[in-house]
């Protein structure tokens, strides 16, 4: 999984925020939520497809054209990035992005397409040929920084919610096709790092996986190894009846209501297990940094999923429950 561009992305001022001031935690809510703009309605900026760069190049406009987007757009290794135009008027309330390669469409809230579809026609992008090992796969993400992260030790909980519904997925087979190797996975990912200055393992961090569909299986398997497409950190991905009783496979809404911080914790430990993060064991000193959601599509895909009532809301460790 390609994911250098992700750890890029994060600016100087919030890779330096490793802990909140006295005088912020004073004023902090007892729950806070980390997600903003957890409905997409400001748009996106556009991030160019060469991987392991940010390069931003232009922006999607969002329902809400009154403050400027925070959520990235990332396209990694597809021949077709969206251009910056104006969308296409689906009805009142909804704009869609298309080309050959893939579509964005953007709800209001409380409309049927709320709040967010990505899709991706792999078929095009693979030029109608299965990608071969070595190869890099297209990517349709979205993703942002959190602000101010917040340390283990500073939270309570993290209770992530959200819908997800596969509209489409269609499978163009080919005489060399593998499943190991030409899949289609849509998954939330998100980061734990070590934000201390001082330790040796400043910046090393775990990508904790929320996989939400997967071709290949009803459930995802979980996949608990290190990362081979390009950042050598460790992945914790459990499987997918951790978060939901129901399959995407069945084409109707999944909900995942889950908190996270027990499996944060045995993310940190399986790592440390496993021999990485060994230079610290210090939960202060691990924050959750930011995230990523969509498509990772191997191979030829035609698919979409819709997402809505994204949250990720943390009780703080002194808030009473």
């Amino acid at each position: 999984m390609n994911r250098r561009s992700f750890l890029k992305a994060a600016s100087p001022a919030l890779i330096l925020a490793t802990a909140s001031t006295p005088a912020m935690l004073a004023a902090a809510p007892a729950t806070r939520e980390l997600i903003r703009d957890p409905h997409f309605q400001a748009g996106f900026h556009l991030i160019g497809p060469k991987p392991c760069q940010r390069v931003a190049y232009g922006r999607l406009a969002g329902v809400s054209t009154a403050t400027a987007p925070v959520w990235d757009l990332d396209q990694w290794s597809s021949r077709f990035p969206l251009a910056a135009a104006e969308p296409r008027p689906l009805k009142p309330g909804v704009r869609r992005w298309a080309n050959a390669g893939k579509t964005v469409t953007l709800g209001a809230i409380g409309t049927e397409e709320a709040d967010l579809a990505l899709g991706v026609n792999a078929i095009d992008d693979y030029d109608r040929r299965a990608r071969k090992d070595g190869e890099p796969w297209v990517h349709l993400l979205v993703e942002q920084s959190f602000t101010h992260p917040l340390s283990l030790t500073e939270i309570q909980s993290a209770r992530l919610q959200l819908k997800a519904r596969l509209l489409r997925s269609e499978l163009h087979r080919t005489p060399d096709h593998s499943p190991d190797r030409h899949a289609a996975q849509f998954q939330l990912f998100l980061t734990l790092q070590n934000r201390n200055l001082d330790s040796a393992g400043h910046g090393k961090l775990v990508w904790f996986g929320v996989p939400l569909y997967d071709d290949r299986s009803r459930f995802p398997k979980e996949h608990k190894h290190q990362d081979t497409g390009g950042t050598s950190m460790f992945i914790f991905t459990p499987g997918g009846e951790v978060y939901s009783d129901r399959s995407a496979h069945d084409r109707d809404w999944i909900r995942v209501d889950k908190d996270l911080r027990p499996l944060f914790l045995e993310a940190l430990e399986t790592a440390w297990r496993r021999g990485f993060l060994t230079e610290s064991r210090d939960l202060s000193d691990y924050r959750v940094t930011g995230m990523n959601l969509g498509w990772e599509v191997p191979g030829l895909f035609d698919v979409d999923m819709q997402v809505r009532d994204l949250s990720l809301s943390v009780l703080m460790a002194d808030a009473p429950r």
